[in-house]
């Protein structure tokens, strides 16, 4: 009685009704859990599209694709909590300090990542359950495998930065002229980094052509990200470029994992494993080896570390620059409290001594935060503590399957927190400030980035050695800071500056 056109018509009429009488059933159910928890509504975008949010879904691509995340993000926080509904998902955004607390600490058994990046195959092409897409036993087991090499050891062994740093300050114009300092930084922080991990350094400030891990992650997590968002709809995607960016960076990880274990059945014989320079391997990928047996979880837990690892630094030292270059008299500060220290070796404990850095850092932090929001999905109802009712300070109902966004660049620039001048850079705030929730670049609670300390000295020993070899940092561009999303917003027209010689 049907034709194929028919059939195909009447499927897809039954699919809108199911979802619509889905709607209408999870709304009734939400309405009598939200009356007996005492919680209270909050506002909602409204689109056209209430069975999958399409019109939301199509403002959040445009603002991506035109480099407007970040303003976008901005007009649409119209209040501190409001939900949207994007692709029959209902997503709840925040940018108050105590829901954030709240997924991180207080309330954080009702709230997971595993849904997101695990569940519908998102992530697994790339990396499987380890540290930074797992929940339970198994995010505790890989968290408890890492955590022991980003301790005090690693993180003050400033040494190690020494010769890449060198080489980075080799390529820097010494005539005043402009250079871009955020490929330079990409490039210094992928030969630390792999140096770090996999105790072999890629080397590309030598030679820019050996930068194809860089430029694989890059284009894996611009990948991810879109996968992520297309949730239940990932089945439609496909991108052959992003896969073999992911087979790249495997063969590439593989190479390593092979001459650790190489390396391990050489010690047993009695033969040490040492670096090309006769020191023993100390690397993060040769102290989880040996309690591995298994290459391919191996390489899950390295790719679980790199991912939320990848560009944080190089974007941090970038924007940093980006700042100083258009704050003369912050340069100047600083710079005087860099040669004050004099000519002492440089050392852990003496960069933590210097508190103006330390305030500028705080700043950059705070404006240009490297990873820009915490997102966790509800494994089981429970409540947000802020956001609902009309003065917005009742509580949120949070239904399993909900995910929660807490923005922290909307709550690193909030004036009722910072004051008037909270889209300004002024390191001397941090003089006074005490702001706990209200400033969290690295998350908090349990799933606390374990290499904040790391991020944060790497950045510290860069500035300090461009500042003590240079006398200033000039603008060599006009262009106002225009975010392009990778791990977090990085300048899309670079950091175009010149350093002035001694």
């Amino acid at each position: 009685m049907f034709g194929v056109t028919g059939i195909a018509t009447l499927s897809l009429l039954l699919v809108i009704v199911f979802r619509i009488l889905l709607s209408i059933l999870r709304y009734v159910r939400y309405e009598l859990m939200r009356r007996a928890l005492g919680c209270q509504r909050i506002r909602a975008y409204r689109g056209w599209d209430l069975v999958y949010g399409l019109d939301f879904v199509y403002a959040n691509v445009k603002a991506l694709k035109s480099n407007r995340f970040l303003e976008f993000q901005k007009q649409t926080y119209r209040t501190k909590v409001w939900s949207a509904n994007f692709l029959g998902n209902r997503m709840i955004y925040s940018s108050q300090a105590e829901n954030m607390k709240a997924i991180s600490v207080t309330h954080k058994e009702c709230f997971g990542i595993e849904p997101i990046r695990v569940a519908n195959g998102a992530i697994t092409p790339f990396t499987g359950r380890g540290v930074s897409s797992s929940d339970g036993m198994k995010w505790q087991e890989s968290r408890d495998l890492i955590k022991p090499y980003f301790d005090r050891a690693a993180f003050t062994n400033i040494g190690r930065l020494a010769a890449h740093t060198n080489r980075l300050i080799s390529k820097i114009p010494k005539d005043g002229s402009a250079v871009d300092m955020q490929p330079l930084c990409q490039r210094w922080f992928l030969d630390t980094s792999t140096e770090f991990l996999f105790g072999e350094s890629a080397r590309s400030l030598d030679s820019p052509e050996r930068d194809r891990p860089h430029r694989d992650m890059v284009k894996i997590m611009e990948g991810l990200r879109l996968r992520l968002q297309l949730s239940s709809f990932l089945f439609l995607h496909r991108d052959q470029e992003w896969l073999e960016a992911c087979n790249r960076i495997h063969r590439y990880l593989d190479g390593h994992i092979h001459k650790a274990y190489q390396q391990l059945d050489e010690l047993k014989l009695g033969k040490p494993a040492l670096y090309a320079n006769g020191q023993p391997r100390s690397d993060f990928l040769w102290t989880i080896a040996g309690k591995i047996p298994d290459p391919l979880e191996l390489r899950t837990q390295l790719t679980g570390v790199w991912i939320p690892s990848n560009e944080t630094t190089s974007i941090f030292v970038s924007n940093t620059l980006f700042a100083l270059a258009r704050h003369p008299n912050v340069v100047k500060k600083l710079r005087q409290e860099i040669l004050r220290y004099g000519d002492q070796p440089l050392t852990f404990t003496g960069l933590r001594s210097l508190t103006y850095l330390r305030w500028v850092l705080n700043e950059s932090h705070r404006l240009y935060p490297v990873s820009l929001q915490t997102v966790r999905a509800c494994v089981k109802d429970g409540t947000l503590p802020t956001g609902g009712g009309p003065d917005g300070n009742a509580p949120v109902l949070c239904t399993k399957g909900d995910i929660v966004h807490c923005n922290r660049y909307l709550m690193h620039r909030d004036p009722d927190v910072w004051g008037d001048d909270s889209e300004n850079f002024v390191p001397e705030r941090w003089e006074t400030a005490r702001p706990m929730w209200n400033f969290v670049p690295f998350g908090g609670g349990p799933r606390i980035c374990p290499a904040q300390a790391m991020v944060d000295t790497e950045c510290s020993y860069v500035i300090f050695r461009l500042l003590r070899e240079f006398k200033g940092i000039e603008a060599r561009d006009s262009e106002p800071y225009t975010p392009v999303m990778r791990v977090g917003p990085s300048n899309k027209h670079g950091c175009k500056i010149a350093f002035a010689v001694t």
